[in-house]
């Protein structure tokens, strides 16, 4: 199955479950700011808003509310649940908060106006918290322990974060250069530093996936409504550029052999056919749903 969720729109409001090929799609939730979510087995877990208030709610696949945590905080901009604990990044209130699985709050990091914290990267024995304003990855123990920090360009803006299955190297792209940092972990030094961008114009990085054998890698930029296809060899080396056919293109996934898109200012999601080598080839199925911002 395939999820998708972003902002309100005529046409959207909520999380909703499509087949493999964009259609027979479900509403699970009609929650309003259910713009960023993660999908376990048999629930989910997004940020909500209700009542002028902010929060987290868990759900079952039929859209069964099961727990529901309320703040006075904006919206968050990203939610994972990762080892029974369920963890938010809240960009313009600069705090990450950490809730158990029935989401009662254990923990938060509170960081100084402007920090923009918009991801949380985990690794077998700690986390990274990544700080868009201030142009660092924080590191943490589990239990909560400052360990180590990694810098980036001033004003590079990281904004999200892959990693290797052996932990050794992080790929982070960042939203305000637009531009792939490739990282060793065990140095915590950047080694490489490539462009997602084509030209000049103005853009903003958005997203970055890893495929499941650690061999390719993709990212997207809004604005100039690219996706790039990275190779990973000794080094990475891009080897393909794509214009994609819709406005923004906040999120996007991978599965099987295919690369889904959604895109935040265009009434459509796309599902790209990949081939052997990766490379995006043909668009093989749509949907029509607008402002989306999370595919799962």
């Amino acid at each position: 199955m395939i999820y998708i969720g972003g902002y309100e729109a005529d046409n959207n409001q909520g999380i909703y479950e499509l087949e493999d090929d964009l259609t027979h799609p479900k509403q699970i939730t009609n929650d309003l700011g259910t713009s960023y979510f993660d999908v376990k087995e048999d629930y989910l877990i997004t940020i909500i808003k209700r009542q002028n208030r902010s929060g987290i709610a868990r759900f079952d696949l039929m859209g069964h509310e099961q727990a529901v945590y309320l703040s006075n905080e904006k919206p968050a901009c990203f939610i994972e649940e990762h080892k029974k604990r369920i963890y938010a990044a809240y960009y313009h209130d600069a705090v990450v908060k950490v809730w158990d699985d029935t989401l009662h709050l254990i923990h938060e990091w509170h960081y100084p106006d402007h920090s923009k914290c918009h991801q949380i990267i985990f690794f077998k024995d700690m986390l990274g918290i990544v700080l868009l304003g201030l142009d660092k990855i924080c590191f943490y123990s589990y239990d909560f322990k400052y360990l180590d920090e990694l810098c980036f360009p001033k004003e590079s803006g990281p904004r999200h974060g892959v990693h290797t299955q052996d932990e050794k190297t992080l790929y982070v792209l960042s939203e305000l250069s637009n531009e792939l940092f490739v990282i060793d972990m065990d140095q915590k030094k950047i080694i490489q530093t490539l462009s997602i961008k084509e030209d000049e114009t103005l853009t903003t990085g958005a997203a970055i996936r890893l495929s499941k054998d650690g061999k390719h890698l993709y990212t997207s930029t809004r604005g100039q409504n690219l996706i790039k296809h990275f190779v990973i060899e000794n080094n990475v080396k891009e080897v393909q550029c794509v214009h994609l056919k819709g406005e923004a293109p906040r999120d996007f996934n991978l599965k099987d052999n295919a690369l889904i898109v959604g895109y935040q200012n265009t009434n459509l999601i796309e599902k790209y056919e990949l081939n052997d080598q990766g490379n995006l080839t043909k668009v093989i199925n749509k949907a029509y749903f607008d402002k989306i911002v999370c595919v799962k």
